[in-house]
């Protein structure tokens, strides 16, 4: 079983942020999200390795820091193509016979968290966010057992996915997997949820989170 992180250019992340950060903090948080996702993957004990779908030189880093290997998708895929590039790439070159795709942006998963997902995994396995309405994780055995449908709203296609393909998909609900960092309430919800995270000790020492919760504070308060 491996787990695929696919992370996008770091000049371009997470848009939906750039009211209150500016486009080298939106850089920073998200190598600091990746190295949560990254840690938490690395200490998993039921995964045979890790594998970064990236074409950023930011990857390369990450990869060396971790020691996972590193595939660069063709320059004009899209996520579901470049998932899709990499889960073919582990199973011609790695013997892949499972894959667990984890975006870079679930900072709050844990090592525990994905052991009991995956110990329980047969065919497909859904990882909704909170809302059920993207995925945060997915694990398919064999790799190519489903169309891999990431676009922002795929938990139900690949539910449908799965059933289409004759195999009923188990939906897992799970707290660390259920929140990806897409707005500033998502940031002040990892803050209270995971102040221990390299990701929460990165807005705090950054003045970030003061900022955030000054913010936050004002808009409680317009008087």
């Amino acid at each position: 079983m491996w787990a695929i992180v696919p992370i996008k250019t770091f000049e371009s992340a997470k848009q939906r942020l750039a009211s209150v950060l500016s486009p080298d903090e939106r850089r920073s948080l998200m190598l600091a999200m990746a190295r949560d996702v990254l840690t938490a993957l690395a200490r998993s004990q039921r995964l045979t390795g890790i594998l970064i779908v990236s074409r950023t030189h930011e990857a390369d880093a990450l990869a060396q820091a971790f020691g996972t290997e590193r595939f660069s998708e063709s320059p004009d895929a899209d996520l579901p193509a470049a998932l899709t590039q990499a889960s073919d790439y582990l199973v011609s070159h790695f013997g892949a016979t499972g894959i667990l795709i984890v975006p870079a942006d679930v900072p709050l998963i844990t090592e525990a968290e994905v052991d009991t997902v995956l110990a329980d995994h047969v065919d497909v396995t859904v990882l909704p966010d909170a809302e059920h309405v993207g995925t945060n994780g997915l694990a398919c055995t064999p790799p190519g057992r489903i169309p891999l449908l990431f676009d922002g709203k795929s938990f139900r296609p690949h539910v449908d996915a799965a059933f289409a393909a004759g195999v009923v998909p188990r939906i897992v609900p799970s707290a660390g997997f259920g929140l990806d960092v897409d707005t500033p309430d998502d940031l002040r919800a990892l803050l209270t949820r995971g102040p221990a995270t390299q990701t929460a000790v990165h807005l705090h020492r950054s003045g970030i989170a003061a900022r955030l919760t000054e913010r936050h504070g004002t808009r409680s308060n317009p008087h």
